[in-house]
């Protein structure tokens, strides 16, 4: 038992206390020869311990230099966490000292002290380094405020030069608005003094089944109508109109007559443009090329008036809009059937305003749709014809009715001025009744030949300026007594 005791408790695997002659009766394994020695299992060292470190002599020595080697572990261990903390908290500042005074290579040898004075001075170069970059920025900050302050300066100059620019743009405006009124004062003069309501006459060519033309053209203004009566001395009449259009006339030519019109519809007076003929006259090409076609499709020079009135509108209030004065329009579509209207947008589902026509003891209020440029016109006559249908029988009897509002605004003067374009593609006029057409059908012709001729009856009366017109006596009139009275393009066809 006092051997057992005297015994070294080595904690090191692969390393084992000699056995001298005193301590046992028995020989050392290592004294006998190697043929005779015991099989002993290899030496296994956990830890860097070198063999002479150990004196098997001197017990007290060799715990000595054991606890060394283990303490000099855990300062390396310290030292790598002390490392990581840092690096995890400063953004590795621990290489970029090192990289700066080239100490890598020591810093593995150093101890736990050690470690801590390094340690201090990695944290006087991080510090150093932000004082560094926060110089940096208070430096960058007050560069950008200069710049900021001189910017602001230079914008405040412009602004003051814009502003005298616009009190000059406002005082010339100014200076210059009652001569834009008198000039559209005198332009109305002008076409009131050849009258408000025009009548134009427009015929078309000849179909390959008509025969021989019976109509003559011996000026601008007359058209001549062989009767073939040969019980009268001159089977030839004459009927004189504001201008005759023969079927050589292209739609452009038409236009140039109309686009007066268009100028003062712009200038603030209600305009309508009527086309009226029978059924295949050559009423609704004048307006638009074809029904089976969109009014935006087809060749430029074939445009009806429905295109080339809006285009027109348009490229006026552009050259007329200024910054303090603007124009706005907005277009209202519909149809006038047995004397019902059908507002052919208010079924498109989105809600728009609503404009009220006709007189203050009769009116209707229809939906308008804002317009800014031709393409959008477009697509409202898309939306309008589509919702209108394809019955073609039902076309001859009913009135296509497209208004277009023009709403100015005048800034400096608080003009506000509203006005209208209706363009007015009429049934057709045949009034004759047969005895094949059917109940609805006589119904239909009774009602377009009451239209017509309450729209006769009221411009009978103002060309003879009675006192009373007779807007009451059928919707299409109704409709348009605040315009009937101002300017009227009758196209006959």
């Amino acid at each position: 038992m006092a051997e057992n005791k005297n015994r070294w408790n080595w904690e090191v695997s692969g390393f084992e206390p000699r056995k001298t002659s005193s301590s046992s009766s028995s020989t050392s394994p290592f004294d006998r020869p190697e043929d005779q020695r015991p099989a002993v299992a290899p030496l296994v060292r956990r830890y860097s311990i070198s063999a002479t470190s150990v004196s098997p002599h001197s017990p007290e020595i060799s715990r000595q230099a054991l606890a060394t080697k283990v303490q000099r572990l855990k300062d390396k261990l310290k030292f790598r966490t002390v490392v990581h903390w840092h690096q995890s908290l400063l953004g590795d500042p621990i290489l970029l000292g090192l990289s700066r005074y080239q100490g890598r290579s020591r810093v593995a040898n150093l101890s736990w002290g050690h470690s801590l004075s390094f340690s201090t001075l990695l944290f006087s170069l991080a510090k150093e380094d932000y004082l560094g970059l926060r110089q940096e920025a208070s430096d960058l900050q007050e560069y950008s405020n200069a710049k900021l302050d001189r910017v602001t300066r230079y914008l405040g100059v412009l602004a003051e030069k814009t502003h005298k620019l616009d009190q000059v743009a406002i005082e010339t405006e100014a200076r210059i608005s009652p001569l834009i009124n008198e000039k559209k004062r005198l332009f109305n003069d002008l076409l009131t003094s050849k009258g408000n309501i025009k009548v134009f006459c427009r015929t078309r060519p000849l179909f390959e089944d008509e025969g021989h033309s019976v109509v003559e053209f011996p000026d601008d203004c007359t058209i001549r109508v062989n009767t073939r009566d040969d019980s009268i001395s001159n089977p030839k009449k004459d009927f004189e109109f504001d201008r005759v259009y023969g079927p050589h006339v292209g739609q452009a030519e038409l236009f140039s007559d109309v686009q007066p019109l268009v100028q003062s519809g712009l200038d603030g007076f209600n305009v309508s443009i009527f086309a009226y003929g029978q059924t295949h006259s050559g009423k609704t090409h004048t307006m638009v090329p074809s029904l089976s076609l969109p009014p935006w499709e087809g060749s430029s020079h074939d445009r009806g008036l429905y295109a080339r009135c809006f285009e027109e509108l348009f490229d006026l209030s552009n050259s007329d809009s200024t910054s303090t004065s603007q124009f706005k329009f907005s277009v209202t579509v519909f149809e006038l059937y047995n004397e019902q209207i059908r507002d052919l947008l208010s079924e498109s589902g989105s809600s728009l305003s609503m404009v009220r026509l006709g007189t203050a003891e009769s009116f209707i209020e229809l939906v308008q749709e804002k317009v800014d440029n031709p393409l959008e016109f477009s697509k409202v006559l898309k939306s309008a014809f589509q919702s209108r249908g394809n019955d073609v029988l039902k076309f001859n009897v009913s009135h296509l009715i497209i208004m277009i509002h023009i709403y100015y605004n005048n800034l400096i003067t608080g003009e506000n001025t509203y006005s209208k374009l209706s363009l007015v593609d009429l049934a057709g006029s045949e009034g004759l009744i047969t005895e094949d057409d059917s109940g609805e059908r006589v119904t239909d012709l009774l009602h377009v030949m009451k239209s017509l001729s309450a729209l006769g009856d009221v411009l009978s009366s103002l060309t003879s300026r009675k006192d009373i017109v007779p807007y009451e006596n059928s919707m299409l009139t109704k409709v348009f007594a605040d315009s009937l009275g101002t300017k009227f393009f009758f196209l006959c066809a």
